[in-house]
């Protein structure tokens, strides 16, 4: 009877279905985390139609973002690993054990991204034919937001599995939009399919696909992640 209950518990279909509810458990959590980012839509038309007024509003709520996505990345990489002890477990320890170094990691890059977003709300709306250099200026600044993005995820991968300072982290995540060019293009891909995704249809749309959206990033990076293990950290030597 033991070895039947082992064989069910460690069966593929056993398996997918723990993935698929890790994913769930995680979307939930992550939606939870981010409820002043879920309400941002509804705080945006309260603000009167001040642009500036809704982009501080947006700003403000993808604070929480940073922490929230280092716990979901923890517990993921837990589960793809096979070593998790509860998605809902691991995420709230991921939670507590990183918001300070997320937070100092997270904040420059929402920063960055504040002014990016806040310049393409700038531009003119409209598409000026004989102003090429307006339509350049659009697309560079959304090629530099999408960057900022990716090196931003990424930072917050390293910080769920490493233990590096905030300046090395920094680094880190632009050094890897180079030496990690697949799993940049790959993440890269991933937020821009999600953005034109929310942009196309509605921003509720985000409490359904957060949770998928974090998952395939983390197993997208895996690799990644083995890079940097490797290149980066001292492993103790063996015991002959």
């Amino acid at each position: 009877m033991a070895q039947k209950k082992a064989e069910y518990g460690s069966g593929p279909l056993f398996r997918a279905a723990g993935v698929v509810y890790g994913v769930m458990m995680a979307g939930v959590l992550l939606v939870l985390a981010n409820m002043l980012l879920v309400l941002a839509p509804l705080m945006v038309s309260l603000a009167g139609g001040s642009t500036l007024l809704a982009a501080g509003v947006v700003a403000a709520a993808l604070v929480p973002v940073g922490p929230s996505l280092v716990a979901a990345a923890y517990a993921f990489n837990r589960l793809l690993a096979g070593e998790e002890t509860g998605v809902f477990r691991d995420f709230l320890r991921g939670y507590r054990s990183n918001v300070r170094q997320a937070l100092a990691v997270w904040l420059p890059y929402l920063a960055v991204m504040a002014v990016v977003v806040l310049n393409l709300l700038l531009l003119p709306g409209t598409f000026d034919a004989g102003n090429p250099g307006l339509a350049a200026a659009r697309a560079g600044l959304l090629v530099l937001g999408l960057l900022v993005a990716t090196a931003g995820v990424t930072a917050m991968l390293l910080v769920a599995r490493f233990a590096f300072r905030v300046r090395d982290i920094h680094r880190l995540s632009l050094y890897c939009l180079g030496a990690q060019k697949r799993v940049s293009l790959g993440n890269a891909g991933i937020l821009f399919i999600s953005a034109f995704l929310l942009t196309a249809t509605t921003a509720g749309l985000l409490i359904f696909i957060a949770g998928p959206v974090m998952f395939l990033i983390c197993l997208n990076s895996r690799p990644l992640l083995t890079f940097i293990e490797a290149k980066f950290t001292l492993r103790e030597p063996a015991l002959t």
